[in-house]
């Protein structure tokens, strides 16, 4: 029998909080932000970013893109269809 490491999926948590975010936002914010949904707070960054770039490629309704590579600044995406 394994055990789940947090109540709610990286993915699923990486999901509610980018629905949560503002236009722009920070990439150490958001990945601090699913650590805390995740209640897993050593949950490596990379991982988060990962499974981001996941529902970006996997659905029209996580869209974004890096407005600023140096202050790891991201900015929502609208789609046609919204």
């Amino acid at each position: 029998m394994t055990r789940q490491k947090s109540p709610v999926t990286v993915r699923r948590a990486v999901e509610q909080v980018f629905d949560e975010q503002p236009e722009h936002f920070y990439a150490p914010f958001f990945c601090m932000a699913v650590k805390v949904r995740c209640n897993r707070p050593i949950l490596m960054d990379g991982t988060i970013l990962r499974r981001l770039r996941e529902a970006r490629a996997d659905s029209p309704a996580y869209q974004y893109r890096c407005e600023d590579t140096t202050l790891a600044l991201y900015k929502k995406v609208k789609t046609p269809t919204e």
